[in-house]
């Protein structure tokens, strides 16, 4: 049995040892001290907590639990992110992880929070708790020359610690119409500001229109004066404002080797005339190898009835029809059990009329992942992910849970 509470000065140093022997590759040169004082610092933000988990009197884990407000389909909602979790060395396969899971999620639940994020260390086993994956990262490496261009970059102009309020202005107007993206306050970019790592350029038109978030790194063991750029992000509000951001990055040629672009844009692609990444490999059967993808974030809704009643004016499609949705969550009980919704004109409201028009049977991680515009409903069908109870509704129920754009998430915990 396992006990929590909120981090206290009693007990900051032990989990910052806790810390940093769970994520040694990422702590390598930093101290307890350090750290604990980096904890604390972040403990006591609003809307960020570390909890501590307890056998009896012994620390035994913990983890950090982050308040976020996220778009979900044009809909602001509160949203919560998991973050920092770790187990004390000597209780490990103790089952600790699993009930700082429980606690986390039933924490949510209790107060109202329907959507929870994690980045996981193993996909795996965050997914049998029922998360559910979310947008695969794109890392390009494309030659400067490469990159799309247009004669002028007049409109581009550096960012420092004093431009962070503009910028999270800026920042956050698109968060209420990019899905997926979680409101920033001016702090966070002013420390982002603040790192001499960041190199941060905009597109300033009287008010910030985009800007882009870069680093230079060691492109070779043997000289110095090989750089790359990687790009660590890139927003902007029109087709003109990225190609003047464009221009300035090509425009670096003289100082870097590649322009490497990490994005979860799938579109991104066919803004780049040659992708390839200069690896010269070959992929079945004649295919070249444009970019690297990875796993990153991953979604779960913690109570699928007031998830539902939460997002309530998002629109599916024009989808008007009676579905019955079959939830098979292990891990949170309540959950697993069947929900009546009624579409009209794409409209959502949970109901309790039996009578329904279709079935959908879906474990919670899977009805995540469909929800947030991740995956679509025919790939899960046709992989054995899900299944209906009337296949002639397998198309319209696709199309009208689908979006154009997956979710976009630039916050890193």
């Amino acid at each position: 049995m396992y006990t929590f509470s909120l981090m206290n000065e009693k007990n900051t140093h032990a989990m910052a040892q806790q810390q940093i022997d769970a994520y040694p590759g990422f702590m390598q040169n930093i101290s307890v001290e350090q750290y604990a004082e980096s904890m604390t610092d972040t403990n006591n933000r609003p809307n960020t907590k570390y909890y501590c988990a307890f056998s009896g009197n012994k620390l035994v884990g913990g983890f950090l639990m982050l308040d976020f407000e996220m778009n979900m389909r044009q809909i602001m909602v509160k949203a919560s992110g998991l973050g920092m979790v770790a187990v004390d060395l000597n209780h490990k396969k103790e089952k600790v992880c699993r009930e700082i899971m429980r606690y986390y999620l039933n924490t949510l639940r209790t107060n109202g929070v329907n959507v929870a994020l994690l980045y996981p260390f193993n996909s795996s086993f965050y997914h049998k708790m029922g998360f559910g994956f979310g947008t695969l990262l794109q890392q390009f490496r494309i030659k400067p020359s490469n990159l799309p261009s247009g004669n002028s970059k007049a409109h581009i102009a550096r960012l420092n610690e004093d431009n962070a309020e503009a910028i999270a202005k800026f920042y956050n107007l698109r968060a209420k119409t990019t899905h997926g993206l979680i409101t920033k306050s001016t702090d966070e970019f002013a420390k982002r500001l603040k790192n001499p790592a960041n190199k941060v350029f905009a597109y300033v038109d009287g008010n910030i229109r985009g800007y882009i978030f870069f680093q230079f790194k060691k492109g070779s063991d043997d000289s110095a004066l090989v750089n790359d750029i990687s790009v660590n992000e890139l927003l902007f509000d029109s087709p003109e404002v990225f190609t003047e951001l464009m221009t300035f990055m090509k425009s670096q040629s003289d100082q870097a080797r590649y322009i490497i672009i990490n994005t979860q844009d799938e579109g991104f692609i066919n803004a780049i005339a040659d992708p390839r990444n200069h690896t010269e490999r070959i992929l079945f059967p004649v295919y070249q190898e444009c970019c690297r993808t990875g796993l990153g974030i991953m979604y779960r809704i913690c109570n699928v009835e007031t998830f539902f009643a939460d997002i309530a004016n998002c629109r599916f499609g024009d989808l008007s029809i009676n579905l019955k949705i079959n939830v098979n969550d292990s891990f949170i009980p309540e959950n697993n059990k069947p929900v009546l919704l009624e579409l009209r004109n794409g409209l959502c409201t949970v109901t309790n009329n039996s009578d329904c028009d279709v079935e959908l049977n879906i474990d919670i991680a899977e009805l995540s992942s469909l929800v947030m515009g991740c995956t679509n409903l025919k790939s899960l069908v046709k992989y054995g992910k899900a299944t209906l109870s009337n296949a002639t509704c397998l198309d319209v129920l696709s199309r009208s849970f689908a979006l154009d754009e997956k979710p976009i998430c630039l916050t890193y915990f």
